[in-house]
């Protein structure tokens, strides 16, 4: 006699717990403080309608990347993350795709009409996240793929408070902001990819720690922090005469962002792979930090007032992704 089971229905919390934890609520910050450190550019016509639209890019955009990496990753989470949502069956994949273009191409089609260089670096992001799928098996280059996509969400931010300005007409200190935020984050993937070395080798990604192993892919995490405190550190010596508020505040949060950035990359050197988990955890605070540094150098209060709330719900919203640990 067979006995046929019977699977528990889902109850409405859980499915709505599992769309928070499709689109990562709990990173947010990271996409955020490099969109609010973009609208630290000189303004050109900027509007209200035009800057939300533009922060509704930054809080979302992350979520419709690491959707669409999920869907394309299905085998790799099978083995390092099972109970993520689609591979957990808690959602249908091509549903939850399906739904985050629908509503990211909506807010696409508004930012058309209201500010055209948004939808046309929104729509460049979007693409980004496509390439770095495609990268990602390619050992460093998915992880600076990685970096440079959401890096743009700095220019984002920029685009949003300068609507009347062309879309390829972004002040050099933007630029040199955005660069600094790619390397931090192109560091941020990478270190995110020690805890998924198990899936990844049977999914055939080669990504960095897969292809020359835990110990030298360690080292080669150390970069990128290194390069980008030192690039932010220039950027505040050579904006030295705004006055010691600014310096100190933008020096204080970089500090802050150093020791967590020492605390993660300990982790990364002497234990990979036990590890991992909390050593992402740590570069998450750290590159939130680092990325708000940048902008305290021009609005000093502003960004060090941002800094207590971002960091409590990061550690509020962290604390749930304790039990899988995985971020």
């Amino acid at each position: 006699m067979s006995v046929t089971q019977v699977q528990p229905a889902i109850r409405p919390r859980d499915r709505a717990v599992a769309w928070a934890r499709m689109w990562r609520f709990h990173f947010v910050p990271l996409s955020l403080s490099a969109g609010l450190v973009g609208t630290t550019a000189p303004s050109a016509g900027a509007t209200t309608t035009t800057v939300v639209i533009g922060l509704l890019f930054c809080v979302f955009g992350y979520g419709v990347g690491v959707v669409i990496n999920d869907w394309f990753d299905r085998k790799a989470d099978a083995v390092n993350a099972p109970d993520r949502p689609f591979v957990a069956g808690l959602i249908n994949p091509h549903v939850g795709l399906g739904l985050t273009l629908l509503l990211s191409g909506s807010l696409l089609l508004v930012a058309v009409v209201v500010a055209p260089a948004l939808a046309i670096w929104s729509a460049i992001a979007i693409a980004g996240h496509l390439v770095y799928t495609w990268t990602k098996g390619i050992p460093m280059a998915g992880n600076l793929a990685n970096g440079v996509d959401m890096s743009l969400f700095t220019v984002l931010g920029a685009v949003a408070v300068r609507p009347d300005a062309g879309w390829l007409d972004i002040p050099a200190t933007t630029w040199y902001q955005t660069a600094l935020v790619a390397v931090v984050l192109a560091g941020f993937c990478l270190v995110g990819y020690f805890k998924d070395i198990d899936g990844d080798r049977i999914a055939g990604y080669r990504t960095l720690p897969v292809a020359v192993g835990t110990r030298v892919a360690g080292r080669v995490a150390v970069a990128f922090p290194v390069v980008a405190v030192l690039g932010a550190l220039a950027g505040v010596l050579a904006d030295a005469d705004r006055g010691g508020y600014p310096v100190a505040a933008s020096l204080l949060l970089l500090a802050a962002a150093s020791l967590a950035f020492v605390r993660s990359l300990s982790s990364v050197l002497r234990a990979p792979q036990e590890r991992a988990y909390e050593a992402l955890l740590w570069f998450t605070r750290a590159t939130t930090l680092f990325t708000l540094s940048l902008g305290a150098l021009h609005r000093p209060t502003f960004f060090l007032v941002a800094a207590v709330p971002m960091m409590l719900y990061l550690e509020l919203t962290l604390r749930a992704t304790t039990s899988s640990r995985q971020a």
